[in-house]
């Protein structure tokens, strides 16, 4: 057993036991019947159309983000994957959603529980979508893993010892997220897994046997793992947002996260037509024509490394989503997609609380989403704001900004150009005082020579912090208003 092994399983979170592992006595007839009823589930998949196109692959991973260089397993293309044409194709039935669970009775009281009666909105006051999209999931993976006799064993088995890496932290290494942008990390995470126990209550299915502390903090840490966005049938995206399902197959264990969404297919349901039989599928459709051997991965959302570590314990090289959290919300922007001006912002993709966060690059430069929506909020909020503006999309985008605007409304552009770079100047310099003074030097001592491996991807984590914003700093310093 290899040191770069035990690092992959760590980074991962996810420790598999023996595939070959049973829940039943070994020989006993009991479990020959589970073994023929998996059998008989997946051979009736496979006609139903159930298509991977996919290979394991070992392949060399450099040292980086306090990781030492290690071989993990990839999936490739098994085949040439032309454009349009379906990497993945699996039936509805093969994945795991509140729809497609298999205890009738708990389908029935979680619907009731989410959408008819909506009492986490009611009773809890809570209305995000990420919640729902938790329980959802949640109980359904827990009745799974506690039928003896579920179609899913061998990916249950799988990820039996999955885990949230915040939630492992010792006091000691909890320190090193104070002052950073996700310090409240642990709080979040532990308050997803306090709503998966407070909220089983409320349906009778576990009356008899109560979800477990356990059993929570394993239901959490495989939807933030193992968790898919998928989005609607084509003709259902204008009334239906995408939700979050669960791929139960021991194949996809190994698809490796990537940062960017343009390299992480995203899956879609659709229809498909086999003769006269429609089928309801969930693919992954190739962007462009893709060579047999290149490596398949998903996106882990809209995540910066630092929130990446907090989740999975590990970083990218290279991540498009950058470091910070703070949102500026306008003024004049409103949840309310029917409120008066919000359509404004929705033109220009300012559609969600998201698109004002500041984060930042490693070089110290903000995202655009956030440059855009922060200008178009300063122009109408103060009065200056012409339909015009879609016309001009791309200044909007561009920062830092000219030392000098040629058309009549240079000074609008000035001024709200002013402002964007005050309210990063003033975030920047708070989280780099934030920083410094949630950081003693005898924790800085030991943490910068550990030898532990979740000592060194914690310490990167920081220190890249603390590279970001200064950079930031140094950055909005040189533009001249």
């Amino acid at each position: 057993m290899t040191f770069g092994w035990l690092w992959q399983c760590l980074v991962l979170l996810v420790l598999p036991l023996s595939l070959g592992s049973d829940s039943c006595p070994a020989n006993s007839k009991a479990c020959s019947e589970q073994s023929s009823k998996r059998k008989a589930f997946w051979k009736s998949m496979r006609q139903e159309g159930l298509e991977l196109k996919l290979r394991r692959k070992t392949v060399e991973e450099k040292a980086y983000g306090g990781q030492p260089a290690h071989n993990r397993t990839a999936m490739v293309l098994s085949d040439d994957v032309f454009y349009g044409r379906a990497i993945m194709k699996i039936p509805r039935q093969a994945v795991l959603t509140l729809e497609t669970a298999r205890e009738e009775k708990l389908r029935k009281e979680l619907t009731g529980f989410l959408f008819e009666k909506r009492k986490l909105e009611t009773v809890y006051n809570i209305s995000s979508e990420d919640y729902t999209h938790l329980l959802s999931l949640a109980y359904p993976l827990i009745a799974e893993r506690r039928n003896p006799e579920s179609v899913f064993r061998e990916w249950l088995d799988a990820t039996e010892n999955a885990s949230v890496f915040a939630l492992q932290l010792t006091h000691r290494q909890k320190k090193v997220l104070t002052g950073t942008t996700v310090e409240d990390a642990i709080q979040e995470m532990a308050y997803r897994k306090h709503l998966i126990l407070d909220t089983a209550s409320n349906l009778t299915f576990f009356k008899k046997k109560p979800v477990t502390e356990a059993e929570a903090v394993w239901a959490l840490a495989v939807i933030m793992r193992h968790g898919r966005v998928v989005h609607p049938y084509q003709d259902q995206r204008d009334v239906r947002n995408p939700r979050m399902y669960i791929f139960p197959l021991p194949e996809l264990l190994d698809v490796a996260m990537h940062a960017s969404p343009g390299v992480a297919i995203s899956f879609q349901e659709e229809v498909i037509i086999d003769g006269k039989r429609e089928q309801d599928v969930v693919v992954q459709i190739a962007r462009r024509d893709m060579p047999k051997g290149e490596e398949i991965f998903v996106w882990p959302g809209r995540l910066s490394n630092s929130e990446m570590i907090a989740r999975h314990g590990f970083s990218f090289r290279e991540n498009p989503i950058g470091i910070g959290r703070n949102v500026s919300q306008p003024p004049s922007w409103s949840e309310n997609k029917n409120a008066k001006g919000r359509k404004e912002y929705d033109l220009y993709n300012c559609s969600s609380l998201e698109a004002f966060e500041m984060r930042f690059s490693a070089e110290g430069f903000p995202m655009r989403n956030f440059v855009r929506c922060y200008r178009v909020s300063w122009f109408i909020t103060n009065g200056w704001y012409s339909p015009a503006l879609k016309s001009r999309m791309r200044e909007l985008n561009k920062w830092p900004p000219p030392e000098k605007y040629t058309k009549p409304d240079w000074l609008s552009w000035t001024q709200a150009d002013a402002e964007v770079n005050r309210a990063i100047l003033d975030y920047c310099q708070s989280m780099k005082q934030q920083l410094k003074d949630t950081m003693d030097s005898d924790t800085a001592e030991d943490f910068r020579h550990s030898k532990d491996p979740v000592d060194r991807v914690l310490w990167h984590m920081r220190s890249e912090e603390s590279r970001t914003f200064k950079n930031c700093i140094s950055a909005a310093k040189k533009i001249k208003m």
